[in-house]
């Protein structure tokens, strides 16, 4: 499932869309939750909301059976038909980029890369060369010292997905830093040296 990982942001938001606001409070979820009952008569518990928007920490794979309740609710069929749609959606038709980004290919072996995202989470990276990076320090994160991930790119606005984290010898399920409204913060800090 981890490749519908930009379809389930936008079901996401489009599901935040037709409930009208911004999901951000444990009462938000519960709300959701009735309201998404009442019009489908189908049940999604509060608890898998919140996982679904990262308001919690465990953040498993969803149901599809999840994914087409959302779907359902938000005017489409299932998932499967929700994401046939969005490829005709000129708010998901492939775009340039026009936001601050860091790009692995710019960076030169033993830079420095911060990011950032809501709420509070700073995590220092070191470039170790051929898109590999290193987590050096950790501020309310996941993301531990010591741990290793490969990326292409950091984009301000766009949540981080990280296939697999090398922890310890072992790697991590995936993870994905800022689900809700992507990284709020990119910034090369130091710039390494060509080696």
């Amino acid at each position: 499932m981890a490749k519908i990982v930009p379809e389930l942001n936008y079901l996401l938001a489009e599901v935040e869309k037709r409930y009208g606001r911004r999901l951000s409070t444990s009462a938000d979820f519960e709300a959701l939750s009735v309201v998404v009952e009442h019009e489908s008569g189908e049940l999604i518990s509060a608890s898998t909301l919140k996982r679904l928007w990262g308001y919690v920490t465990l953040k498993p794979t969803p149901r599809v059976s999840t994914l087409n309740v959302l779907s359902r609710y938000v005017g489409k069929r299932d998932f499967k038909t929700f994401k046939q749609n969005i490829l005709n959606d000129e708010h998901y038709v492939s775009n340039f980029f026009s936001v601050k980004k860091v790009c692995t290919s710019d960076l030169q072996k033993g830079a420095k890369v911060l990011i950032g995202w809501a709420p509070n989470r700073l995590v220092t990276l070191c470039y170790d060369g051929d898109s590999n990076y290193t987590v050096i320090k950790s501020e309310n994160s996941k993301l531990l010292e010591g741990d290793k991930f490969q990326a292409e790119s950091f984009m301000i606005g766009y949540p981080l997905y990280i296939p697999r984290i090398l922890r310890n010898g072992e790697y991590t399920l995936s993870y994905i830093a800022g689900t809700q409204e992507g990284l709020n913060r990119v910034d090369v800090i130091s710039e390494g040296n060509n080696q």
